[in-house]
């Protein structure tokens, strides 16, 4: 398996992420309604640079972007999101990832403790996170997708 790299979102990275943004499968579990526009794409980066998220790349360029925006500095709260390019699913990239993230999370910050939530649909992204040990908190209704309320688990880990 290739060995990923992470760096730092940046403006350069918008063409990247336009694969991943505009893929209307990778987005379907996500709170992004429709294909992202590369001016839409900046837009997301000029909000997400200031938190701790990164892009992934692997020997192939770039194939995802995780993070952790903050959700409480005080608290130490940190939210945790993962989107890959479609033709790197089922192939551990995003276990891999989050493993790094949530040590990296842990190296910067005391007494972290990370948000998730998930689509009940996405059954992978939901495997994901509880591999890492977070802890089902509850369920409600999320964004809504082609007029369907999507269902959402939110997931608690702390350290």
């Amino acid at each position: 398996m290739n060995q990923l790299k992470y760096q730092p979102l940046h403006e350069s990275h918008a063409n990247d992420l336009l694969a991943i943004w505009s893929d209307e499968d990778v987005i379907r579990y996500t709170n992004i309604k429709e294909p992202c526009s590369l001016q839409e794409i900046n837009e997301r980066i000029q909000i997400l640079k200031s938190f701790d998220v990164f892009i992934v790349s692997n020997g192939d360029g770039v194939i995802g972007i995780i993070g952790c925006p903050c959700v409480d500095k005080e608290k130490g709260q940190y939210g945790v999101f993962y989107q890959f390019r479609k033709s790197s699913w089922g192939q551990g990239y995003a276990t891999m990832a989050t493993d790094w993230l949530l040590n990296y999370m842990r190296n910067k910050y005391n007494d972290v403790t990370f948000f998730a939530d998930v689509v009940t649909d996405n059954v992978a992204s939901e495997k994901i996170l509880k591999h890492f040990g977070f802890n089902y908190i509850s369920e409600e209704d999320g964004f809504e997708r082609n007029g369907i309320k999507m269902k959402i688990h939110n997931y608690r880990l702390c350290y």
